[in-house]
């Protein structure tokens, strides 16, 4: 990286960051710029400069040891879907409490009872597949994984697949990833936020008729359940009954508003970029023969034609290191954007008050330093023995720092439940004229989504 030297900020392209190749090709310009300019890049702009941090030395400053310096855009501005959930809400007291009070519904005594829901819903896909075997058909993975994911998170959330059940609730989670994480997404939605904080400009159709009234939709229903439940609470053991039953250090509840925003930030919020994590594991397992036939034969030694339990789930390291492995080449939150809020110092540069500082996990995921030969995909990287010493930046899928996503090991559960559901019934073999398009906006994700055929796995 160049030194300091008596430059004023670190080294960059003269074009601003906010500029229209954001909007058609973001991570290509991240990559390019990278490669020309180091592991810090400064992007310039009058209000807003943004820098781009690709190491792990960088990475960990602004999102760990310096974190209350480096404010999450979450909050602010009002978010009329998602509230004042931890995915949206700003950082503070209020939000310090929200964690506490969410972190034990993701502990493993609680994980493991939400294990055999998980499979019964990848069981019910499997079911579905079913006609496609040997006909040459191909299944489209993303909407499928989409509809997996939404389905099992329904059983862990509400003891039901809500997806399937309540056709009005179908039609507004539909709506939402369509609009929101359809095949023409780029990041506007984050410019848009961006913009919001730092300008005053509104946000590009989030006051749509359209979007609002799916928005009321989600609440009709949300709101319906909550009172629902509070009327007659037993019998359940699922995420709505543990925020229910949860209090905080003061023996308070959470009021029937905020669980909402916490069902909508985990049930609406965090079913993308676990759909997307899941195709894209489906992606390499479907590029990978060989990779896909260990896990398999894996599966086959552990679970012995059983569904997975918590339990035999600990006992599948070459599973688990395939959906690491996935999650650092595809991550799908592939770049966390904190503003610094008071003059800092970083590796000899100074960072002025409003900076937008633009940590890439897909970057930091290939860095070259730590990781040896980034762009192949190699389970055994993950393996017991084999990431023992490296940076603990390094490898970010789920962020880090106090806003590391709080149900990361409820997602690498899901992957793993899926995967040992699947692929003892299933072998995937990518369809011989699909070629992937990749895009990078509110997530990273392949554009048309992944073709795949199905054969009987033997």
């Amino acid at each position: 990286m160049t030194s300091p030297g008596n430059s004023a900020h670190p080294p960059g392209p003269k074009r601003e960051w906010l500029g229209i190749e954001q909007l058609t090709n973001p991570l290509g310009r991240l990559i390019r710029e990278k490669q020309r300019h180091g592991d810090i890049v400064y992007f310039p702009n009058p209000r807003a400069p943004a820098w781009l941090l690709t190491h792990p030395d960088h990475a960990q400053h602004v999102l760990a040891d310096n974190a209350t310096n480096y404010i999450s855009l979450a909050g602010t501005r009002p978010n009329p879907l998602l509230g004042k959930g931890l995915f949206a809400a700003p950082h503070g007291d209020s939000w310090l409490r929200q964690r506490r009070l969410v972190q034990p519904v993701f502990h493993r005594p609680r994980l493991a009872r939400m294990v055999e829901g998980m499979a019964g819903d990848v069981q019910v896909m499997a079911e579905r597949w079913a006609s496609h075997v040997g006909t040459g058909e191909p299944v489209e993975l993303l909407s499928e994984m989409r509809r997996l994911v939404v389905g099992m998170l329904g059983t862990s959330v509400f003891s039901s697949n809500m997806y399937e059940s309540n056709a009005t609730l179908r039609a507004a989670l539909d709506y939402f990833t369509q609009d929101i994480h359809g095949p023409h997404d780029s990041v506007a939605m984050l410019l848009a936020e961006i913009l919001t904080s730092i300008l005053g400009m509104p946000i590009r159709g989030s006051r749509s008729k359209r979007f609002l009234a799916a928005v009321e939709q989600v609440n009709t229903i949300f709101y319906g359940l909550i009172a629902e439940r509070r009327q007659a609470p037993a019998g359940k053991d699922d995420i709505l009954a543990m925020l229910l039953e949860a209090r905080d250090t003061q023996g308070v509840a959470l009021t029937d508003t905020e669980v909402r925003d916490e069902l909508v930030s985990l049930y609406v919020g965090g079913h993308e970029s676990t759909a997307v994590a899941l195709t894209w594991t489906a992606y390499e397992l479907a590029l990978n023969p060989d990779v896909q036939r260990r896990v398999r034969d894996e599966l086959t030694t552990v679970l012995g034609g059983q569904p997975p339990t918590f339990e035999s789930l600990q006992n599948l390291p070459y599973t688990r290191a395939v959906v690491d492995e996935t999650l650092r080449v595809h991550p799908p939150a592939w770049q966390l954007v904190r503003r610094a809020e008071r003059e800092d110092q970083l590796a000899g540069w100074t960072v002025q008050p409003r900076t937008l500082m633009v940590v890439s996990p897909y970057l930091l995921h290939r860095h070259p330093d730590f990781w040896k030969e980034p762009e192949r995909f190699l389970p055994e990287r993950f393996l017991p023995g084999q990431k023992e010493g490296r940076h603990r930046y390094a490898y970010l899928p789920f962020g880090a720092g106090q806003r590391q996503c709080v149900g990361n090991g409820y997602t690498l559960t899901l992957l793993t439940v899926a995967l040992a559901t699947l692929l003892p019934r299933y072998e995937l073999r990518l369809a011989p004229d699909y070629r992937l398009v990749p895009m990078s906006g509110s997530t990273h994700r392949p554009r048309n989504g992944v073709l795949a055929t199905l054969t009987r796995a033997g």
